[in-house]
């Protein structure tokens, strides 16, 4: 991170991959983003929840801020971004009008549930309360796979591959028709594991004969089983590398109407 003074605050820039903060981090002060994109993840244990992808003019970290607060989230650049921080005493000081102070906190509070009630919703039906794009998207929903992809991939070109790669790399590769994570020494994810295909209309999963098959949803894939391929539903999918315990875990969503086009 390097930093430069401003006459509101300091531009601060991050490289692709550098935590702008952590989760339980304590809150210092508030970014706007200039230019970049930053994308905010919340963990719980190995799992992680790909929250937002906040972009130029977006402000993060207020309401942390605002209520004096740990960071509930982790914020990481997903590109080298450009920021204006404000620190926490100057932000509170614009904040001095008692009825601006009660609307922002009403804004968080409702912004809060808003969360929550999502959340609910979510658990209960397993669909997404909004979709992030038109195509389908792969997420880690394992923390050791989201270090490595940092924001969402769009699968718009079929098939799609996804598989390991040896590499120094901290960061996967994503091309037009590939996604590869470098996980070094994780025997679970073979080099092509695993395809996403669009087939009668739907996205279907084909293990592509890896060594430790493909889970869907809770269906194992593989060479040694009945089928190597599964139908993906509507809304979220969850696909490992390997079984159930495998530390290496994707989310496919798919939104309505995806394997229409």
């Amino acid at each position: 991170m390097t930093v430069q003074p401003s006459s509101m605050g300091e531009q601060v820039t991050f490289k692709k991959g550098d935590i702008i903060y952590a989760q339980d981090d304590d809150s210092t002060g508030v970014y706007m983003i200039l230019d970049g994109q930053i994308d905010i993840w919340r963990f719980e244990g190995e799992n992680s929840h790909h929250i937002a992808a906040l972009g130029s003019g977006e402000l993060l970290g207020e309401v942390s801020v605002i209520e004096k607060k740990k960071h509930s989230v982790t914020a990481r650049a997903s590109r080298d971004t450009i920021a204006l921080f404000i620190t926490a005493e100057a932000f509170r000081k614009s904040f001095s009008d008692p009825l601006v102070r009660h609307v922002v906190h009403t804004l968080a509070n409702r912004l809060r549930s808003s969360y929550a009630i999502q959340s609910a919703i979510q658990e209960k039906t397993d669909q997404p309360a909004q979709y992030k794009s038109k195509h389908p998207i792969i997420e880690g929903e394992s923390r050791l796979v989201a270090d490595k992809l940092l924001t969402f991939t769009e699968v718009k070109e079929f098939p799609f591959t996804v598989g390991n790669i040896s590499s120094k790399s901290d960061h996967a590769i994503v091309g037009a028709v590939t996604l590869k994570v470098p996980l070094n020494h994780t025997p679970e994810l073979s080099d092509s594991h695993f395809e996403v295909i669009k087939r009668d209309g739907s996205i279907w999963i084909r293990d592509l004969g890896s060594q430790h098959g493909t889970m869907v949803n809770g269906q194992k894939l593989g060479k040694y089983t009945l089928n190597a391929t599964a139908k993906l539903k509507t809304g979220w999918n969850h696909v490992s590398a390997g079984g159930p315990e495998s530390p290496v875990k994707f989310l496919i969503t798919v939104p309505p109407g995806a394997g229409d086009a």
